[in-house]
């Protein structure tokens, strides 16, 4: 890419076009920072919709949905054990992508986040709290949405860098009331934070997909 080649990119033009996190979130996950890189609009929709609409934002929306429908839009007061998949998973995320932008290695920290996100999404399939709820045991479906929110809640916390505005309106959907990441700590990673209690704002998609413009 440069003038001589007539291939340059506006990143005006891009921002314009589409959301800045959605344009912050590609050019930190998909070219190593410091160095040269491809872009196609293609590959940026691809990665953009697949990560920030499909894996993160339906898990979010769905998983709300059922708390709507299943808990009274009611967050549950539970105990997850220690061993639980999502729980066991989230203990070993935070190091690991501190440890990963301590480097300015953005596309391991998102890489390592995304774990508990795809796993999140395994495990809502695998436990189906919608069969569970039409077999009465409402405390396993409590359990499993508690766990899938709290998951959603960590991983968002460790994607702030990255997508700074999304996370926050994920953080209001969930009952926080952040105006700025720099509210956010590391501690907030600690498993078991997301509060009980009736959420005000109902659900709806955190971040819609994407189609050319």
């Amino acid at each position: 890419m440069g003038k001589s080649l007539g291939n340059t990119l506006d990143p005006y033009d891009l921002v314009d076009r589409f959301p800045l996190d959605a344009v912050r979130y590609y050019f930190l996950r998909e070219i190593e920072f410091g160095q040269d890189g491809d872009f196609s609009e293609a590959r940026f929709l691809q990665v953009v919709n697949a990560d920030l609409a499909n894996d993160l934002g339906n898990l979010l929306n769905r998983t709300l949905n059922m708390l709507k429908k299943y808990c009274g839009y009611e967050v549950p007061q539970v105990e997850i054990a220690p061993d639980r998949p999502l729980r066991a998973i989230a203990a070993t995320l935070p190091e690991r992508v501190a440890a990963a932008y301590d480097r300015y290695n953005f596309q391991k920290a998102g890489d390592i986040a995304f774990e508990l996100i795809r796993a999140s999404n395994k495990f809502l399939d695998t436990e189906a709290p919608w069969t569970k709820f039409k077999q009465g045991e409402q405390d396993a479906v409590e359990g499993i949405l508690y766990e899938v929110l709290e998951s959603v809640r960590i991983a968002t916390i460790l994607l702030s860098p990255l997508i700074p505005h999304l996370s926050l309106t994920i953080l209001q959907q969930l009952g926080y009331s952040y105006g700025h990441t720099r509210e956010l700590s590391w501690s907030l990673t600690e498993w078991g934070l997301l509060p009980s209690g009736k959420l005000s704002q109902l659900p709806k998609p955190v971040f819609q997909r994407l189609e050319t413009v």
